[in-house]
C-alpha cells in the first residue's frame, strides 16, 4: 500500500501554493531626483487577505517599468537568495568587462546586498542616486552612473556575493502580471507565506486521491 500513500502525499504537496499579496506606494521617495526620476527607497504597503502586514520602505529593481502611487498591484513574494524561477528578471545576466557575466542568482543576491546598503543610507542623497541606479543598472543593462558611483557600488556587491553574501533577508514582491507594475525588493520585511487552500480544490484533491488509491488497489487485487 506505499504507492497510494505517495500518490496521496504528492497530491496534498501539490494543493500548496504561494499567497498573493498586494503592494501599494504611499510615496515615491524623499524628493532626491535625477532629472525627473525620482530614487528610492520609496514608502509603501503590503497586504494580504484583506490585511495590511507591512509599511515601509519598498526599492525598486526595474527601471523600464512604471509604478504609480496610490494604485494597487498583485504580486507574488519569493526570497533574494532562494529564486523559484518566477521572478521578473529570471533570465537576467549582467554583464560587465570588470566583472564578467553573473548569473540570474548571483545578480538578485547582488541587489539584495544593494537594497540592504540602501536602506542603510536612506537619508543620504549621493548614496540614494548611485545605489538606486546600481540596482537598476543590473537588471535593465544600462551604465547610468549618474553620480560616478554606481559601478563602485555594483563592483562592491559583487565582491560581497562571491564572498559568500547570500540575499536571505531581502523578499522580492513579483507583480502579477508582470505588466501590472515594477518588480520590488523590501529588506526585512515580512515572513513570506504560502495561500491557503480553497474548498473547492480541497475537494477536487480528495476526490482525485480517492480515484487514484481505487485504481491502484484495485489493480492490485486483480493481479492476485
Amino acid at each position: 500500500m506505499t504507492r497510494p500513500l505517495v500518490i496521496v502525499g504528492l497530491f496534498l504537496s501539490a494543493t500548496a501554493a504561494f499567497a498573493q499579496y498586494t503592494l501599494e506606494l504611499t510615496g515615491g521617495g524623499d524628493g532626491v531626483k535625477v532629472g525627473n526620476v525620482p530614487v528610492g527607497p520609496y514608502q509603501g504597503t503590503i497586504s494580504s487577505g484583506g490585511k495590511q502586514i507591512f509599511s515601509g520602505y519598498m526599492i525598486c529593481d526595474d527601471y523600464t517599468s512604471t509604478s504609480k502611487v496610490d494604485d494597487p498591484w498583485s504580486a507574488t513574494a519569493t526570497n533574494a537568495g532562494s529564486l523559484n524561477g518566477k521572478e521578473k528578471f529570471s533570465s537576467a545576466a549582467y554583464h560587465n568587462s570588470t566583472i564578467g557575466t553573473t548569473t540570474t542568482q548571483q545578480d538578485y543576491d547582488m541587489v539584495a546586498w544593494l537594497a540592504n546598503q540602501l536602506v542603510q543610507n536612506a537619508t543620504n542623497a549621493t548614496d540614494q542616486v548611485n545605489l538606486s541606479f546600481a540596482i537598476w543598472d543590473i537588471f535593465d543593462g544600462a551604465s547610468t552612473n549618474p553620480d560616478g558611483g554606481t559601478m563602485t557600488d555594483i563592483t562592491n556587491a559583487f565582491k560581497a556575493v562571491k564572498g559568500g553574501y547570500v540575499g536571505t533577508n531581502v523578499t522580492v514582491y513579483t507583480p502579477n502580471p508582470f505588466s501590472a507594475s515594477q518588480e520590488f525588493l523590501v529588506v526585512n520585511g515580512p515572513a513570506i507565506q504560502t495561500a491557503e487552500p480553497s474548498a473547492a480544490g480541497l475537494l477536487g484533491v480528495d476526490l482525485a486521491v480517492v480515484l487514484v488509491v481505487i485504481l491502484l488497489v484495485g489493480r492490485r487485487w486483480m493481479r492476485a
